[in-house]
């Protein structure tokens, strides 16, 4: 027996091709094969013998050879003896002919057929061990039997142990022979002459009889293919059949005829768990993901002669698959792996072959066969899983690098035809419309597909949810193209309006109007911060996804989901961005929006979201103000959005809804405008509800020199002044010295929050000089600035007043060019606010947000000193006393005891030294 072994790749190893070479049988090898499923063995046949090698030892002594023929090439030394193999030869009997075998491996007989077997053998009164034997499995192909169940017991053949003993007896023969020819002082022949090689020992093999068989004298068995289970095996004949054999209990189960010269091989799959479905009232093992995953077996058969791979599901399945391959391929099946794994390293070793390959020389290509699992199932569950792996295929597909978009439209629309299942349709139809890789045009075509397609169904077999999911998603498929198209077409800009066009539009008049742009060209310069923006963002631009994502239908109308506010800006724009730079019409937009049964409160809030997100843009475009009029006049227009039978003496939900988006805004400039366009709007609709009402009273009644009010209005009053207020408080806080060469702490570099109103009201009392000191702080100015400011705001126009204030202004260090403005923007603001503002209320706020500073960081006595400084400019002395008392019970005291204790112990310690 010569044994080559070759490397993974195919190319012969660095060591002497003929590794092992064992001269004991001394007979043509019929076949040899490899056995890794289980127990490793190597088992050659032989005309009358199999002789198995156990691969475990096979592995060592390859290892072993290698080493040898390293240090034999090291050392010069061409004599390189192989270690002895444990092998087995069994001689096989009561067989005519043996063409082809396979080794099952151990095996345990149960109870009953270990009795069954005695019987058989023994007779009745046959004796049996407690435990059954363990047995090596062989089965034969050839003739008379045509199959042959070869059983041999462990442990009765052990040829390895008298291999080992021959070769010790022969070597020591062979070394006390030379060494007592050395001393006698004569040689042996041996030396003289080259010994002659010997003809090697050839071991007998121990006797097998077949145990039983299938006894079919006119059939001849060609090969045998051994699942990978080791429970089934398909065997060829002469007469064109395979043949379909349970080597556990030695049956033919299956037959197939018609495949002469057939080749054979096996499939394994094993089952994902994520397409397993959990069914109810499914109590068995299998009836959730938890469970094992099930492995299925496929019979592979290539018939040359009619050129077509057949793939059978085994033992009572049906045939799951056909291809005309060609008629001069070779089907490949390795059925082994690679060699020397254990139990452990095998779970984390990847096969670099295929279970099977078909190779076809015309076309010089390899092909795979790929079963998928749920093909194995039968009935409802088999359907279910079919499904399941339609839309794991379609997923692939969605995620394959195609960039034909029709092919992916046509396999798209086959595979979702195919899905039996409702919920698996829509499913899959979520999936496609959730892909980026398809384009709109594809997304509307499949969809409709599929609605034409259950629409043809009969009513009874119509699943309604998904007919009507189909309906909503094509709906919204058809606004997003009339959305983007309106958005992709540009119109003429109309010319910006003027100041007094705004005024008019804003129903201000000029004094006011000129005092809103002040305070918008101030907020403007003090506020620097940039909005923030993602890579790759676009106004105005929004993928399909997103849009299908963000929307939803519900009673015929469409609403807008529950989303982060970043979300809300993005569809916000989509809809209305390329309006409000008056860059898309207006009417148009507002017209799909409404023909679609798009809910006006939800555009209202998109609005909204958009205006006071993008609040920096909108100051550099004065003319979107006009847009926004108008827009949201369209918007109040539509059904559902007022009410109709809303009074002026109630309050609306509709205007509640924006004046509570501008409460909540900390973007003051933005919500400011968009109050005055509401109330301007508002003031219009309350306008026309007032004429409608006096053309139906009669004329010369007491009624007519009424003027009309609204509840709505008082409302948008206060909040303009409330916004008003937060805008002037927020600019303020935004102001800042330009120039600062003192060295400032990391306490004073943290960032200030941003205001809005419903801040300010939760605030209570104390709230704005509070936030006040806060920035005092964050600025490090002296109490001087601020008593600069209220001088300034109070003082009179006289020669004095003003040498006062010069002298005031001399003596601040923080002086520069920058400190005018901040001393107009606090003017202003104790204007605005006179109460929350005092003088003494704003120094002992101060004061207090020093102390407080200094407690956290105590190596900063500047803020201490600061905070004293406030102290003294307090002019109320019961204010200052009781600030005094607080400052020194909460943080002073405390920290001077200590200093004292500390002190008082170094005065002791120092007395006793």
């Amino acid at each position: 027996m010569k044994i080559l072994s070759y490397s993974l790749s195919a190319e012969p190893m660095k060591f002497p091709g003929i590794l092992v070479s064992q001269n004991r049988f001394c007979q043509i090898i019929s076949k040899a094969k490899w056995q890794c499923y289980g127990n490793e063995e190597l088992s050659i046949l032989y005309p009358a013998a199999i002789v198995t090698i156990d691969g475990f030892s096979l592995f060592q002594s390859l290892r072993a050879c290698r080493n040898q023929v390293a240090r034999a090439a090291a050392s010069g030394n061409e004599n390189v003896q192989p270690p002895p193999l444990a092998y087995k030869k069994w001689g096989l009997q009561d067989v005519d002919t043996i063409v082809d075998h396979a080794s099952i491996g151990i095996m345990t007989l149960s109870p009953f057929d270990q009795m069954k077997t005695a019987s058989n053998i023994g007779g009745y009164n046959a004796a049996i061990k407690n435990n059954p034997p363990a047995m090596s499995q062989y089965v034969t192909v050839g003739s008379n039997p045509f199959t042959g169940f070869f059983f041999a017991l462990e442990g009765s053949s052990q040829p390895l142990l008298s291999h080992v003993a021959l070769a010790v007896a022969s070597k020591l023969t062979s070394a006390l022979f030379n060494a007592a020819s050395g001393w006698l002082g004569w040689k042996s022949k041996h030396e003289e002459e080259p010994a002659q090689k010997q003809k090697p020992k050839v071991e007998p093999a121990t006797p097998l009889a077949v145990r039983f068989g299938l006894p079919d004298s006119r059939r001849h068995g060609e090969r045998i293919c051994l699942s990978p289970c080791n429970t089934l095996a398909a065997v060829t004949d002469a007469f064109g059949r395979v043949i379909l054999l349970d080597v556990t209990r030695g049956l033919a189960v299956r037959m197939w005829k018609g495949y002469r010269d057939a080749e054979v091989g096996w499939i394994q799959t094993v089952e994902d768990l994520h397409e397993r479905e959990t069914e109810k009232m499914d109590f068995s093992p299998f009836g959730n993901a938890q469970g094992p995953s099930r492995v299925a077996q496929f019979l592979v058969i290539y018939a040359p002669r009619r050129g077509i791979l057949e793939v059978w599901s085994t033992q009572q399945g049906p045939r799951v698959g056909a291809f005309n391959v060609g008629k001069y391929c070779r089907l490949l099946y390795p059925g082994y792996k690679i060699m020397g794994l254990n139990n452990v390293t095998s779970q984390g070793w990847q096969p670099q072959t295929y279970q099977i390959c078909l190779v076809d020389p015309i076309s010089e290509s390899v092909k795979t066969v790929h079963v998928p699992f749920h093909l194995a199932l039968s009935d409802k569950k088999s359907e279910r899983a079919k499904d399941m792996h339609l839309v794991k295929k379609l997923n692939a597909l969605l995620k394959a690098k195609t960039s034909d978009p029709d092919l992916i439209e046509a396999e798209a629309k086959e595979l979702i035809l195919d899905i039996k299942y409702p919920a698996t349709k829509k499913q899959a139809l979520e999936s496609i419309l959730t892909s980026e890789r398809v384009p709109l045009s594809s997304l509307t075509n499949i969809t409709q597909t599929l609605m034409d397609n259950l629409k043809k169904q009969e009513l009874e077999c119509v699943d309604e949810g998904l007919l009507q999911f189909c309906a909503n998603k094509l709906k919204l498929l058809h606004l997003y193209e009339l959305v983007n198209k309106l958005n992709s077409q540009s119109i003429r800009k109309d010319t910006p309006p003027s100041d007094n066009d705004l005024a008019k539009l804003l129903r201000l008049e000029e004094k006011d109007f000129h005092r809103l742009q002040t305070l918008l060209e101030n907020y403007k310069k003090e506020n620097t911060q940039t909005p923030v923006q993602f890579a790759g963002e676009k106004d105005g631009v929004l993928s399909v996804k997103m849009f299908l994502e963000y929307l939803e239908y519900e009673k015929d109308m469409i609403n807008v989901k529950n989303m982060e506010d970043g979300e809300y800006v993005a569809l916000g724009s989509f809809f209305f961005w390329k309006c409000l730079c008056g860059e898309s019409s207006t009417e148009e937009m507002c017209r799909v929006l409404e023909s679609a049964h798009f809910r006006p409160q939800g555009l209202l809030s998109l609005l909204l979201n958009l205006w006071l997100s993008k609040e920096k843009d909108i100051l550099d475009k004065p003319d979107s103000v006009s847009c926004l009029h108008t827009m949201l006049s369209l918007l109040s227009k539509m059904k559902v959005a007022i009410d109709e039978s809303w009074d002026t003496q109630s309050v609306s939900p509709w205007w509640q809804q924006m004046r509570s988006a501008c409460v909540q805004s900390e973007s003051n400039a933005a919500a400011l405008l968009s109050a005055h366009v509401g109330h301007s709007v508002t003031a219009q609709i309350i306008d026309s509800v007032t004429e409608k009402k006096s053309s139906q009273i009669t004329v010369g009644s007491d009624t007519e020199s009424w003027e009309a009010l609204s509840l709505d209005s008082e409302y948008w009053k206060l909040l303009l002044k409330q916004l008003e207020d937060c805008l002037i408080l927020q600019t303020l806080l935004h102001s800042k010295v330009s120039n600062r060469t003192k060295r400032v702490s990391s306490l004073q570099t943290e960032p200030l929050g941003r205001l809005s109103v419903k801040k300010l009201l939760e605030a209570g009392k104390g709230g704005i000089a509070d936030t006040v000191a806060k920035w005092v702080f964050k600025q490090g100015f002296s109490p001087l600035v601020l008593d600069l400011a209220q001088h300034r705001n109070n003082a009179d126009s006289t020669k004095e007043s003003m040498e006062t204030h010069t002298n005031i202004s001399l003596e601040e260090p923080e002086a520069d060019a920058g400190l005018e403005t901040i001393l107009e923007l606090l003017q202003l603001a104790y204007r605005q606010f006179p109460c929350s503002l005092k003088v003494d209320v704003l120094h002992a706020h101060c004061c207090w947000e020093y102390v407080v500073q200094w407690n956290k960081d105590p190596e900063e006595a500047c803020f201490l000193i600061r905070s004293i400084d406030h102290l003294r400019s307090i002019i109320n002395a019961h204010v200052q006393h009781g600030i005094a008392l607080m400052m020194w019970n909460t943080f002073i005291v405390k920290r001077l005891s200590s200093a004292t204790y500390l002190m008082d112990k170094l005065k002791r310690f120092n007395s006793y030294c």
